[in-house]
């Protein structure tokens, strides 16, 4: 018996097959590219997420060595505030509009002035900000009318790929949270919200839970990817909500920090927590009557961004050693000194979310002088990023009155050991490194196990399933030199906020 968890990711899509002790038995992954039309502009069709998932799936099952009808069930994972504008017959209208998309910014301006922050906040956990799929939408709404009018349902990534699976639309509860549409304190959609800011709330689906079965893979879809039909298929939830599952952040007060794409720090809660200043949102937990606390942001994609754009020798080096080149660079990045000889990096390359919330801001280095090597850029973006969590977390604890001990990291930034040592010298707390590198198909695998009956608890499977493996703690002299150059990097954005409104317009 098996299960088989999918996660369709901003850059690629994983498809990864578990035993029923959490032990990875084959995967497989398939990376893609983003549209990017128009400055602030991030797009993605969404048949290549179905191409990829049926690639991953035909490798992962063949890798396995075993038969697709010892797969049990199939839990669902994928990248959030990305909404698919899709027709009766499950074809996509338009190109969906990734969540670190800035187009909406006019619709967000609009409900702004017309409800207020503070109101959005209260309803819904999130804010107003054209990163969420609300406003995203609107935008649809307002410049193509002729496609709103065609679309059947606006699903998320995962959803997509549910239903080219099941023929089945839907979205589950903590997905709806996240991206705007549910009322935090009735648990539904925000129906009177919603007809308020004339939101197309005809075309939203069925709402159902993360762990419920929403139906079976087809007989087309078993001809495509070469899963049994009949297979049942868990709604599953966006990565933020599975990767608090698959990585063991499911008790009050603990907290995970991932590193990927996004670098988001996301701490669970017993009760919603309402930030006046809305620098912090919430969304629901998978699990009942819980939230999750959520300082989201874009800066972990500057790391990728180096590699493509500088790292053409890293790559060539990791090729012939077989190697990732995120290994190389780490190692280049070593050798240099914490603090990167007082070179600071801002990382808002896709403008700046959680805390500061600014589309104009940009990416800067800070510092340079004639003896700094590529090394030094290479660690002062690693440090930038973790700087970038530090403000959320000094937030939380600061202004929300939530003590978090120990940080759990989870993505790929998380196989590092150098930048798990900078995290735990700049947050000044333990870094605990859980077993497994694939919290999101892990995550979807459990929900997936929970919802076809395999596991009875999903609290008690997830702590047996998921010890630490590593744990780093915060060096003494170095959590001082941090702690100087922290300063300046929080204050660095207030003296170029200006600068870089005016390099916008």
């Amino acid at each position: 018996m098996y299960l088989l968890g999918i996660d369709i990711g901003t850059s690629g899509t994983k498809s990864i097959i578990f035993d029923l002790k959490g032990n990875i038995v084959s995967k497989a992954y398939a990376e893609y590219s983003l549209i990017t039309p128009e400055p602030g502009w991030v797009e993605q069709d969404p048949e290549i997420w179905w191409n990829a998932t049926i690639k991953t799936i035909k490798n992962a099952i063949e890798k396995a060595f075993i038969k697709a009808s010892e797969i049990n069930c199939i839990g669902l994972s994928g990248h959030t505030n990305t909404p698919s504008f899709i027709d009766k017959n499950g074809k996509p209208l338009y190109n969906s509009i990734v969540w670190m998309d800035r187009r909406a910014e006019k619709q967000a301006n609009i409900i702004r002035e017309k409800i207020g922050n503070e109101e959005i906040h209260k309803i819904t956990g999130v804010k107003i900000d054209p990163f969420y799929s609300i406003y995203k939408v609107l935008w649809l709404k307002d410049n193509h009318p002729n496609i709103i009018e065609k679309i059947h349902a606006i699903l998320q990534p995962k959803d997509y790929i549910g239903l080219k699976l099941t023929g089945k639309f839907f979205l589950d509860k903590a997905l709806a949270s996240s991206s705007g549409y549910l009322d935090i304190n009735k648990g539904e959609y925000a129906y009177d919200l919603l007809e308020e800011i004339g939101f197309p709330i005809d075309k939203l689906p069925k709402l159902v839970l993360p762990y419920e079965i929403v139906g079976e893979v087809t007989e087309e879809a078993e001809k495509l990817t070469g899963l049994k039909k009949g297979t049942p298929v868990i709604a599953g939830s966006g990565d933020v909500m599975v990767n608090a599952i698959g990585c063991g952040t499911i008790e009050a007060g603990s907290a995970y920090n991932k590193m990927a794409t996004a670098s988001d720090i996301v701490v669970c809660i017993e009760k919603p927590i309402f930030d006046p200043k809305v620098r912090i949102v919430f969304y629901n937990h998978v699990i009942p009557n819980k939230w999750l606390l959520v300082g989201g942001s874009n800066s972990g994609i500057c790391y990728r961004w180096f590699r493509d754009q500088f790292g053409f020798i890293e790559k060539e080096i990791a090729k012939n050693l077989n190697k990732d080149p995120y290994e190389i660079m780490d190692a280049e990045a070593e050798n240099v000194e914490p603090g990167s000889n007082n070179l600071i990096f801002l990382p808002y390359l896709a403008g700046a979310r959680s805390p500061i919330w600014d589309t104009n801001a940009k990416g800067v280095f800070l510092g340079i002088t004639l003896n700094h090597g590529k090394n030094h850029f290479i660690r002062s973006i690693l440090e930038g990023i973790a700087y970038d969590v530090k403000h959320r977390i000094e937030i939380i604890e600061k202004d929300f009155g939530i003590k978090i001990n120990e940080v759990r990291i989870v993505g790929g930034g998380g196989k590092s050991n150098l930048w798990r040592q900078i995290m735990a010298d700049i947050y000044n707390k333990k870094i605990l490194l859980p077993a497994g590198s694939e919290q999101e198909c892990f995550g979807a695998a459990i929900l997936a196990g929970y919802g076809a009956k395999i596991y009875s608890d999903i609290t008690k499977t997830v702590k047996e399933l998921i010890p630490i493996i590593d744990i780093k703690e915060p060096k003494k002299e170095n959590v001082e030199k941090y702690s100087k150059l922290f300063k300046i990097y929080v204050e660095l954005y207030d003296k170029l906020k200006e600068a870089f409104y005016l390099l916008s317009y």
